[in-house]
């Protein structure tokens, strides 16, 4: 049977009391390394945080009012964190890059009192917003609401509550055997709810220093960790990929500190996990976690390395995840269904207008994940499918529905479905399958990726490639086959059918 974790408490403080009794017991501690190298004490952090306080407060905000945050990888997006957890409000981080049309529906839904945006000197202005405010009453207690993508081409919001947050980086420090020294390394954007979570909240509730890393350059960031002795992060595989042949071409040699670094949000090969070990002496630990409950389930460091490469961990204390049936009924160890999850870091539910009465549960209250999974006799948990029709490219989930509705405003484009293609480095990249309509003109990917453009919509959604057919292929029931045609796909890609122009991960 596999050993328990460690023990550990958490409690439902917001972040802001947690950091300020950091501050009081030790103001000269580093609190953070900004991505110019400049280190702030956890006083000076403070210091900034009471200065956005001061402007939230004059600005109106009242607690449990929703504040929008274009969250960039700066003191200044965490100064302004811990002033809204003063104020007892809701922090709202969304992307930097996000598209037109996704920011112009969390504008009319969210409800927020104030909008923040980064100024050329990199400050954050406050600006109101004329959209209705939130009546949620589920406010009082959520500090925090992060995005994740919708299936009718609407943003979820994520709504957490302290607790959650606490628990989950505490699970996470507990299982890496994190010492109060080690610093946390700050790989992944703030712009959702693990995001921020266990980097920003994870340091500054815990007393870790933070130390950003922006833009991605993996031998840069290891020399980084090792520099500021960082003993944990959270990545993709695609980070973990790069740093595997950083060191394997001879950009980087050294020692890595780390502790443990958690790797979730896509599929990762077994033989990445094994070259973590070889080439970069680290523990990789698959997480299995989502913004609706955040990390729920990790392998640790002392499992033999085959269980680090096929499984995706055994639940947290006090977190049960099961496999179900169609009928919702739990099903027997080594039996494949659809994972359920319930336990301290579950979501309180999405926002009205954004996803809310979407939430999937259990009469017994397990959250449905939509991924398919396998539980071992010793409670190993196995991710082996996803039941939702979800593209994962490099971490970042992108809605095959909300793409294919952007597509079909093409002229050109009578039928489309956009499928998943394996890729070594991203782990999935997106193809566009499409059925042009009688009389038009060739399209290219270019002609495409112009259109997603003209429509708002985010590049991290763009596909990476086009494959044209004269017919969709449906299944018997005259729906389209999407499994078939992600074959087709794959078969047409190694022939050379068009791939997009590199862009960031």
């Amino acid at each position: 049977m596999p050993e328990e974790h460690t023990p550990f408490a958490w409690d439902d403080r917001r972040l802001w009391p947690q950091f300020a009794d950091l501050a009081a017991d030790d103001p000269d501690a580093l609190a953070l390394v900004d991505c110019q190298d400049r280190a702030w004490s956890r006083a000076e952090l403070q210091a900034l945080a009471g200065e956005m306080h001061d402007r939230l407060g004059a600005a109106g905000l009242e607690a449990g009012d929703r504040v929008l945050v274009a969250a960039h990888k700066t003191v200044a997006t965490l100064a302004t964190a811990l002033a809204i957890s003063a104020r007892e409000a809701v922090f709202c981080p969304v992307s930097p890059k996000l598209g037109a049309g996704d920011l112009a529906l969390l504008e009319t839904r969210l409800g927020h009192a104030l909008r923040l945006v980064q100024a050329s000197d990199g400050s954050l202005e406050i600006g109101r917003t004329a959209a209705a405010p939130s009546r949620d009453p589920r406010d009082r207690e959520t500090v925090l609401i992060g995005f994740t993508s919708g299936t009718s081409g609407v943003p979820k919001g994520v709504m957490h509550r302290a607790r959650a947050l606490n628990y989950a980086t505490r699970a996470c420090a507990s299982i890496a055997g994190l010492q109060q020294q080690d610093a946390i390394l700050g790989i992944v954007p703030l712009d959702s709810a693990p995001g921020f979570t266990f980097t920003a909240h994870f340091a500054l509730s815990l007393g870790h220093p933070l130390v950003f890393v922006d833009p991605w350059v993996p031998a840069e960031a290891m020399r980084r960790a090792e520099q500021y002795r960082c003993g944990w992060a959270i990545a993709v595989p695609t980070h973990l990929f790069s740093m595997v042949e950083a060191s394997r071409n001879g950009d980087w040699h050294g020692t890595l500190p780390l502790r443990a670094l958690a790797v979730g949000g896509s599929a990762m090969t077994p033989e990445l996990i094994a070259d973590a070990d070889t080439q970069l002496g680290l523990r990789a630990l698959r997480m299995f976690g989502m913004s609706e409950c955040m990390g729920h389930a990790s392998t640790r460091p002392h499992d033999r390395l085959e269980r680090r490469q096929l499984f995706d961990g055994i639940p947290f204390p006090e977190t049960e995840v099961e496999a179900f049936d169609d009928q919702l009924h739990t099903l027997p160890r080594g039996t494949r269904g659809q994972a359920g999850v319930k336990g301290p870091s579950l979501f309180l539910g999405y926002a009205e207008g954004l996803g809310a009465g979407q939430e999937r549960m259990t009469p017994d209250g397990h959250y449905l994940t939509g991924d398919e999974i396998v539980r071992d006799e010793d409670g190993f948990v196995r991710v082996v499918g996803r039941i939702k029709d979800q593209i994962i490219r490099g971490g970042f989930n992108i809605d095959p529905a909300e793409v294919e509705a952007v597509l079909l405003r093409h002229p050109a484009i009578a039928e489309v479905a956009v499928v998943a293609v394996p890729e070594r480095k991203l782990g999935e990249q997106a193809c566009a399958v499409c059925r042009i309509r009688p009389g038009h003109g060739p399209l290219d990917l270019a002609g495409l990726l112009d259109h997603m453009s003209a429509q708002g919509v985010s590049r991290k959604k763009w596909p990476e490639h086009l494959v044209l057919v004269d017919a969709m292929l449906v299944t018997s029931t005259g729906k389209l086959d999407k499994k078939a045609m992600a074959a087709r796909a794959i078969e047409e890609i190694g022939r050379g059918a068009e791939l997009s122009p590199a862009r960031g991960s």
